[in-house]
């Protein structure tokens, strides 16, 4: 929200969504709703919040944060707060467990005032999350920051420190914008500007854009971050950086045009789901309005027809290019949104593996949880196409990690190792054991045998007769006395 020096060598620092006018000068407070959305961040981090410069130039806020642990592990939706001293950009933050600011799609209200002696406080849905410093104490703001001066409140998504252009962040809804010049008296935030800041570079075309629009039809209801092409204001009127997003103004465009019938959404099984938010697109002259509600709404007609363009379901565009029907009273829109069924069997054999638990991570940062049935099976429903890590857990088994892209319904195969691998595994390798065990044994019984035979000593030589004519012949007689055969033809 201020204006800092950079390099080209710089991180990135992205911020957009609405900030007030000189209305909102010389705030004590400021508050906003916003509803909670994950998005998956590199190696920097994603957040939400309102905040505001001060009048002596620090700077307060409070919001929900997403990031990445020392470990590289995703950190979703946390509260947090900051103050920073003017001049001072070192004061860490204050962050709130992991899921604090969950579940995915809950609405919680987040705001700051100014309670005296030179502290700001920071709440979430109304619960004292804690306190700038007071005097004396490390980065306390310092005299004069009783209020924000000339400077107006804002309520923000931010893309912080990052070397990439292209974060996907949000969309992320925000409303009910409020600030107070005196304390308790709570009033909402009547013209709110686009603001769109783009941190280390000047760059307006960027790769994936960061900007915001209204909901249509609502003053102080609106969508910032990705996916959005263009801001427009609460009419779905294209506007520029600066530009209102909403005012005062009556709202000509509403209740004088066309009736939305009222729209409901399925999957390719024909159950329903509840998208965050819609965009009509028109065919003809390419204008978008966005909707976060879909029953009997008045909305521009359109100068060729309505196309439902845009579909947000576990963060990702499921629409399938569906035509609004003006004369229908009632619209059942189809999704790209489908079922799969997770078949899980032994590595080797193919056999079905029962009662293993599979965790599903979706791409808005949930998971689902499933046990296989008698045939290995497991379903999960309601899916958009992505990619998805599945965690195994096998009974007597062992746990595998995998990632798979799905893209339309039908059936999956997790190979795994359970119990009939895990026999095929030890069982070999302990016969083989055995086999040469017993072979060894067998050796080195002949061995033994061979080494007492060789210490037997050799028999004395006894009598002998000689051969030829039958006379017993003396142990060291050559000859026969009696016929003269040698000794040896004699034996």
């Amino acid at each position: 929200m201020g204006v800092t020096s950079a390099t080209a060598g710089d991180p990135f620092w992205f911020q957009v969504g609405a900030i007030g006018d000189s209305g909102i000068y010389k705030s004590v407070g400021a508050s906003v709703m916003i509803r909670t959305v994950y998005d998956k961040v590199n190696n920097d981090a994603h957040s939400y919040w309102v905040g505001s410069i001060l009048a002596n130039g620090a700077f307060v806020q409070v919001g929900y944060y997403n990031g990445l642990t020392t470990t590289n592990q995703y950190y979703c939706c946390a509260w947090f707060y900051e103050f920073f001293p003017a001049g001072n950009t070192n004061s860490p933050p204050i962050i709130g467990p992991a899921g604090s600011a969950g579940p995915i799609g809950s609405w919680h209200t987040y705001t700051m005032n100014y309670t005296g002696s030179g502290v700001w406080s920071f709440y979430m849905d109304n619960q004292f999350l804690g306190s700038s410093p007071t005097q004396g104490q490390q980065y306390y703001l310092g005299g004069g920051d009783t209020d924000s001066g000339s400077h107006p409140a804002a309520v923000l998504a931010e893309v912080a420190q990052t070397t990439s252009n292209t974060d996907v962040i949000g969309p992320a809804e925000f409303k009910s914008f409020m600030y107070e010049t005196n304390p308790g008296a709570w009033q909402l935030v009547q013209v709110g500007k686009v603001h769109i800041g783009y941190g280390a570079t000047s760059s307006m075309t960027l790769p994936n854009p960061y900007t915001a629009t209204e909901v249509f039809g609502r003053q102080n209801d609106f969508l910032t971050g990705s996916d959005i092409s263009y801001p427009t204001d609460q009419c779905g009127s294209g506007v520029s950086n600066g530009s209102d997003l909403w005012s005062t103004i009556a709202l000509s465009c509403v209740g004088n045009n066309w009736n939305l019938p009222p729209l409901s959404f399925v999957d390719m099984d024909g159950n329903s789901l509840t998208p965050t938010w819609v965009s009509l697109s028109d065919s003809t002259s390419g204008r978008e309005i966005f909707l976060t509600t879909y029953n009997n709404q008045q909305i521009p007609s359109p100068s060729g027809q309505w196309t439902i363009n845009q579909i947000s379901w576990r963060a990702k565009n499921v629409a399938t290019g569906a035509v609004v029907n003006s004369t229908a009273s009632s619209q059942i829109v189809p999704t790209n949104v489908f079922s799969v069924t997770m078949h899980v069997v032994g590595y080797f054999y193919s056999l079905p593996v029962k009662n293993t638990t599979v965790i599903m991570y979706l791409p808005d940062s949930t998971n689902e949880t499933a046990k296989t049935d008698n045939n290995g099976q497991a379903v999960f429903t309601k899916l958009p196409v992505a990619n998805y890590t599945f965690h195994v857990t096998v009974p007597y088994g062992i746990s595998s990690t995998t990632t798979q892209s799905i893209s339309n319904p039908g059936s999956l195969i997790a190979k795994v190792f359970s119990l009939p691998e895990l026999i095929t595994l030890v069982i070999p390798p302990i016969l083989i054991a055995i086999v040469v065990a017993v072979a060894v044994a067998r050796k080195e019984r002949q061995r033994q045998a061979m080494i007492q035979a060789q210490s037997i000593p050799a028999p004395a030589f006894g009598s002998s007769f000689c051969r030829s004519c039958g006379q017993p012949l003396s142990p060291t007689a050559n000859f026969c006395t009696s016929c003269g055969t040698p000794r040896i033809m004699a034996q």
